[in-house]
């Protein structure tokens, strides 16, 4: 049983390494975009507006503290995430992605996931719990 509930975990993390990856490749595009936008917005002001070392100096320093902050949010913590660094999901959040996308397995999983925790706080029943574990990881191997 513990043999099948490990596959399962390791599937569920190669899963969160990916979605974390998904995000910090997304991260870099948003960046990148933004980086690019506001650049192009700020060069457009200036070349139009003329203005002086104050407003430019506001504008610069704008511009470095929300680029700053786009990529600290949409780069550097997916970053520190994927390499386990900070909050990341859990196993049940994990679980909820996958069923939201495959509606047939989502019960499945996080049923598999909830059996799993209550054998651990209930020692009277473990064998019919570890079977019923069993019977949803056999429904789910396929997948």
């Amino acid at each position: 049983m513990n043999d099948n509930y490990n596959i399962l975990i390791n599937k569920l993390d190669e899963f969160i390494r990916k979605y974390y990856k998904n995000l910090l490749i997304r991260g870099g595009i948003y960046c990148i975009g933004a980086v690019l936008l506001f650049y192009i917005i700020i060069a457009l002001f200036e070349y139009f507006g003329h203005f002086g070392i104050v407003t430019r100096s506001v504008m610069f320093y704008a511009f470095m503290l929300v680029n700053l902050s786009l990529i600290i949010y949409y780069f550097i913590i997916p970053l520190l995430q994927l390499n386990k660094i900070g909050k990341i999901i859990s196993h049940e959040q994990a679980a909820e992605i996958i069923g939201r996308h495959f509606t047939d397995i989502s019960d499945k999983l996080i049923n598999t996931l909830q059996l799993k925790k209550l054998s651990e706080i209930n020692s009277s029943n473990v064998e019919l719990i570890e079977a019923g574990i069993n019977q949803k990881i056999g429904q789910l191997k396929p997948i």
